[in-house]
């Protein structure tokens, strides 16, 4: 009888969890249509080639007045219309969403989706290839030449970004539910009252963009490197190659402490000096750029500085100031210098566990026992179904899922952030957390599809 009741109990609760995982798998396409624009409403992200494409924005609002609105008026300019758009240190979040378009691909490529990849790796190639684009014009902001040298910009969001001349209405954010955006900010538009723009001015690379971008360099090598889209003679992983040789060869060039091609020094005020990451960004290029040559971008600063850094990394981690952690945890990830063990530990008591089932990925090793999936579980159940928020009267977001992203910013799980920034967010962070579950966990889930196609 106790045997028969264990064998009725088993049915009972694992028809119940497979029908909850389709039900979260359903949430990770309805966050998809919803990142896109393709569920009724306005999108965060326009797909393609051209200024301001396939960089994904951070958060939106439709209730903002583009004229009254505190951002808008004091860093930006104003105009009439209601709904805006924000982009804030996009290229460190670009490498979230490469991360997590990798992880969708390598899901559909196992499942044997493939008339299903094509839609994904056009997605993932205009993001790389934006990532270039935003290097090869980063000198125009000074008036020279655009190179392909390594210095690029956070954004190119122009200030009429929300106009589409082939948009139905003329907005390029709008839906049939008639929300729409009329006004964008971003690093790149908006500089008002910062005086001239200069290579200081929060408009370039730093030291958590790089990071960001090389998060989601190693998920594209580590998935799809050989892939390729439309070029037959670029694969994924030539891209992120090529790109990563140029940021390493700047960053050496200029011995780990930057400054533009106007010759001013980018100060920590915008993470500028490299120094202190040198030792695990090498560890890192190297793999990016495929080569078994160890002594690959090797300075004496890597075998110093870096050394001793990437040491109190550990050793005293909790000395680092939280804002730290993601990009501690980030590179580890890429260099793989920690064990599972080590980063399981690191990213439960940061709050971050992401970055241990990421690890577990791009090092093939198996994720931790310290993970509890019934934790994941959670995690992956609680995300709100219409997306995170923070402040808008219908938010429904819960604890955890307030901020504009939960593994960079968990600390802001309980009031949002701490600037009272109303915004309904991208969910890349969910997205990305449900692609690397799902890649770590796939024997017993549903099968990965693509839904409301």
């Amino acid at each position: 009888m106790r045997y028969l009741l264990f064998i009725l109990l088993f049915f009972f609760f694992g028809s119940i969890h497979a029908q909850d995982y389709g039900a979260i798998q359903n949430k990770y396409w309805d966050y998809r249509a919803r990142l896109l624009g393709t569920d009724g409403t306005a999108g965060f992200v326009s797909v393609g080639p051209d200024a301001g494409q396939s960089i994904p924005a951070d958060g939106r609002n439709f209730d903002s007045d583009c004229e009254k609105d505190w951002v808008m008026r004091t860093q930006c300019s104003t105009h009439p219309g209601s709904g805006k758009m924000n982009w804030g240190d996009a290229t460190a979040f670009q490498g979230f969403y490469l991360a997590m378009l990798a992880l969708e691909y390598a899901n559909l490529e196992r499942e044997g989706r493939i008339s299903d990849l094509v839609a994904t790796a056009r997605e993932l190639h205009y993001a790389l290839t934006a990532v270039i684009r935003l290097d090869k014009k980063a000198e125009q902001k000074f008036d020279l030449p655009g190179q392909w040298d390594g210095f690029f910009l956070r954004d190119d969001i122009p200030v009429d970004y929300y106009k589409d001349a082939s948009a139905v209405n003329g907005l390029r954010f709008s839906g049939k539910d008639g929300k729409k955006i009329e006004c964008v900010s971003s690093d790149y538009s908006c500089h008002k009252n910062r005086g001239p723009v200069n290579s200081d001015s929060g408009n370039f690379i730093s030291q958590d963009q790089v990071i960001g971008l090389f998060f989601g360099f190693s998920l594209i090598k580590k998935l799809v490197p050989d892939q390729f889209y439309q070029d037959s003679a670029q694969t994924f992983g030539k891209l992120v190659s090529a790109q990563t040789e140029k940021i390493m060869d700047l960053l050496i060039k200029n011995k780990w402490k930057l400054k533009g091609p106007d010759g001013v020094k980018i100060s920590n005020k915008w993470g500028g000096d490299f120094r202190g990451f040198n030792n695990l960004l090498q560890k890192t290029a190297i793999r990016l750029i495929d080569t078994t040559e160890k002594n690959t971008f090797k300075t004496g600063g890597t075998r110093s500085v870096g050394w001793v850094a990437r040491s109190s990394f550990d050793a005293a981690w909790f000395a680092q100031t939280r804002r730290n952690h993601w990009l501690i945890l980030s590179n580890i990830v890429n260099s793989g210098v920690w064990n599972n063990k080590k980063i399981a530990k690191r990213s439960l008591k940061s709050d971050r566990v992401m970055f241990a089932l990421a690890y577990s990925v791009v090092n093939d090793v198996p994720v931790h026992k310290k993970i509890k999936r019934a934790d994941l579980d959670e995690l992956l159940v609680t995300a709100p179904a219409a997306g995170p928020c923070f402040g808008p009267l219908d938010c429904e977001a819960p604890p955890g899922w307030l901020s504009n992203h939960r593994w960079i910013y968990p600390n802001y799980k309980m009031e949002g952030n701490p600037y009272g920034i109303h915004m309904e967010w991208n969910g890349i962070d969910f997205m990305l957390f449900y692609n690397l579950y799902h890649y770590l966990y796939n024997q017993d889930l549903p099968a990965y599809e693509r839904v409301g196609k």
